[in-house]
C-alpha cells in the first residue's frame, strides 16, 4: 500500500500531478487544497496518498494531510459515490465546505458541483452527517502530525512504525516521545525510526 510519497514534482495541472521519487514518476489525483499547496515545478513535496485498485486499473490520490484522507475514505464508502465523484468532490471544496455540506448546515445551501446534482450531496449529508464527527475528533489527536516540508520525516516515521503492526495513536505517542527526548537533535527519518525501536524494546 502507498500511503505516501515525497519526491520532485515535475509536471501539474489543475487536479493532477506527477512526482519524482527517486527517478520513478506517480500520477497522483490531486485535491484542491493539495493543487494550491504544491505551487513549484522542481520543487520536492510530501503528499498523503489513498492507492484505489481495481481489476484493471491503479489510481493514486493525494492529499495534503490526513483530514482530507479520511474525508476522502468516507465520501467512497457511500452507496453510489465511487472515487471519480469524490475527487471531483474535493478539486472543488475545501474540507471546511465538506463539512459543512455532510452537516447539513445553513452555509451549504449555495454549495454546487459540476456533474453532481442535489440528490448525491443530499445522499452524502444523511450518509455520513453522523460519522463526521467521530472522524473530526479523531483527527484532532494528531492534528499536528500533517504533513509538510518541516514534519514530513515525522510523519514517514510514523508510518514506517505502523507498517510495523502499530496503531496510528501508538506509532504517534512513541514518537513524540523520542523526539522529547532528543529536542535539541534535528533527527532523520531513519534516525527516528531506529530511536522509535529502541525505545520500544526497553
Amino acid at each position: 500500500m502507498i500511503s505516501l510519497l515525497r519526491g520532485k514534482l515535475i509536471h501539474k495541472n489543475k487536479n493532477q500531478v506527477i512526482l519524482d521519487v527517486n527517478g520513478v514518476g506517480y500520477h497522483v489525483f490531486i485535491s484542491k487544497k493539495t493543487s494550491e499547496k504544491l505551487t513549484e515545478i522542481n520543487s520536492e513535496y510530501t503528499v498523503i496518498t489513498h492507492l484505489d485498485v481495481k481489476e484493471n486499473s491503479l489510481q493514486l490520490f493525494g492529499f495534503i494531510d490526513e483530514k482530507e484522507k479520511e474525508i476522502y475514505k468516507l465520501l467512497i464508502s457511500v452507496s453510489g459515490i465511487g472515487t471519480k465523484i469524490a475527487h471531483g468532490i474535493l478539486t472543488h471544496l475545501s474540507f471546511e465546505e465538506i463539512i459543512s455540506l455532510i452537516s447539513n448546515s445553513p452555509s451549504s445551501a449555495h454549495i454546487k458541483i459540476p456533474g453532481i446534482g442535489s440528490k448525491k450531496l443530499e445522499l452524502i449529508s444523511l450518509t455520513l452527517r453522523d460519522k463526521i464527527y467521530k472522524i473530526d475528533k479523531d483527527i484532532d489527536q494528531y492534528e499536528d502530525m500533517a504533513v509538510s516540508s518541516a514534519d514530513s520525516t515525522r510523519y514517514e516515521a510514523m508510518n514506517a512504525l505502523m507498517n510495523l503492526g502499530y496503531l496510528r495513536g501508538e506509532a504517534e505517542k512513541i514518537i513524540r516521545e523520542v523526539l522529547k527526548q532528543n529536542e535539541s537533535i534535528k533527527l532523520t527519518t531513519e534516525e527516528i525510526i531506529r530511536k522509535s525501536l529502541e525505545y520500544i524494546s526497553k
